[in-house]
């Protein structure tokens, strides 16, 4: 019955409901390019804060060559064997391959950086570690003009050396993937670990691979790229100064200390937060504050009709239930319309340069805003119905 009421009270007072919706609209979306803008910032650090907090060095490598047999570098395990007490190597590497004769580019990547980050896929699936590629490689691609579709299975090839693939992934055009990115302002920081990889500008087709599936095959491959290098706390400056000093000699186009790089991007994460967030915090306030406001007018407006409702036989706590229905209705229905206009102008195409999604952390700061609303809700109707009798509010409402 108080439901009943409740989406009586809605028709009685459309436009003031009407108004209340718009600006809760508002309030959400500004609520998820917030949250969206704090996440689009945390998610090129979140997958490497594992190395960002531990002692070491992030290094990109054009190629190394192993400055002791100067033979080309291919694989960590080699690595290891260069540098002193290392705790852990993670990197990636240009594999010289190709497929039907074509200009294409060939990357694999150690575990590490396949279990921790996985590009956004226009469809399949990204590697499975567990699976046997003894036989049979497994490979995610980009854009390409062959028009490879998920389960395919190629041939590429080494220097005539023939290895049987599958095609498990496609990437999403310009997704990012793991790769060393040039800082103009020569300060690294969690960007510099991944790259936009785009057909159309590089004009031939990427193809990623997994550096165990390839180590037991006859294929020329070569450390390059990112890699990282962690150390125990206790190492000494001696010895990380040697190591530096051995990847220097490996082609290396960059050395970083990992605390440095954290510190970048934690400058980063904030900077832009700092600058927008007092605005957007205000323009949310505001229009939170008049919503709240215009809901309180809009029980105001309703006291007579509690009135009539008390006489009737109800008590004031159900008819300010009576109000929380109706708020309950304006502001979840104001949440299907953010949501809605917000996926419809997806849709089109406009927001895809933009940071703005709707994932967990969107839906539940809503559901935060949606609680806040509700408990003004019934805390303002009942502070202006409970210093009323039913007499009073009649008589003043003629």
């Amino acid at each position: 019955m108080l439901l009943r009421l409740g989406l009586k009270n809605l028709r009685h007072n459309i436009f003031i409901n009407l108004l209340i919706v718009i600006q809760m609209t508002v309030v959400f979306l500004i609520t998820i390019s917030m949250v969206s803008t704090v996440i689009s910032r945390f998610q090129f650090y979140s997958p490497i804060k594992e190395y960002l907090n531990s002692k070491g060095y992030f290094y990109c490598i054009e190629n190394a060559i192993n400055p002791d047999t100067q033979q080309t570098l291919r694989s960590t395990e080699e690595l290891y064997g260069l540098l002193d007490n290392a705790e852990n190597i993670t990197a990636s590497y240009n594999d010289w391959l190709t497929y039907n004769g074509d200009n294409s580019k060939f990357i694999s990547y150690d575990d590490e950086f396949i279990n921790m980050f996985t590009p956004e896929l226009e469809s399949g699936k990204w590697f499975d570690l567990n699976k046997d590629q003894s036989d049979t490689v497994q490979v995610v691609v980009s854009e390409n003009s062959y028009g490879f579709k998920v389960g395919d299975k190629i041939t590429l090839d080494s220097f005539g050396n023939d290895i049987n693939a599958e095609v498990i992934g496609i990437l999403k055009k310009n997704t990012k993937i793991i790769g060393f990115s040039v800082s103009e302002s020569k300060k690294y920081d969690c960007r510099n670990t991944f790259i936009n990889y785009n057909y159309e500008i590089e004009e031939k087709p990427l193809f990623i691979l997994s550096q165990r599936g390839l180590l037991d095959k006859n294929v020329t491959m070569q450390l390059s790229g990112t890699v990282f290098v962690t150390y125990p706390e206790d190492i000494s400056d001696e010895i990380i100064e040697a190591n530096n000093s051995t990847m220097k000699k490996m082609m290396t186009l960059n050395i970083t200390p990992l605390d440095e790089m954290k510190e970048n991007s934690m400058d980063y994460i904030f900077s832009q937060i700092y600058t927008l967030f007092p605005i957007m915090i205000c323009i949310f306030v505001l229009t939170l504050v008049s919503a709240v406001s215009i809901s309180a007018l809009s029980a105001k407006n309703q006291l007579k009709n509690y009135a009539v409702y008390y006489i009737c036989g109800l008590k004031w706590k159900q008819c300010a239930m009576i109000n929380f229905y109706s708020s309950l209705i304006s502001v979840v229905l104001s949440f299907i319309i953010s949501i809605v206009a917000m996926f419809t102008v997806k849709l089109t195409g406009v927001m895809e340069e933009t940071v703005i999604d709707f994932g967990i952390w969107q839906f539940i700061s809503c559901m935060v805003i949606i609680m806040f609303y509700m408990i003004l809700s019934v805390i303002l109707p009942v502070s202006i119905i409970g210093k009323n009798t039913p007499n009073q509010i009649l008589k003043s409402n003629g």
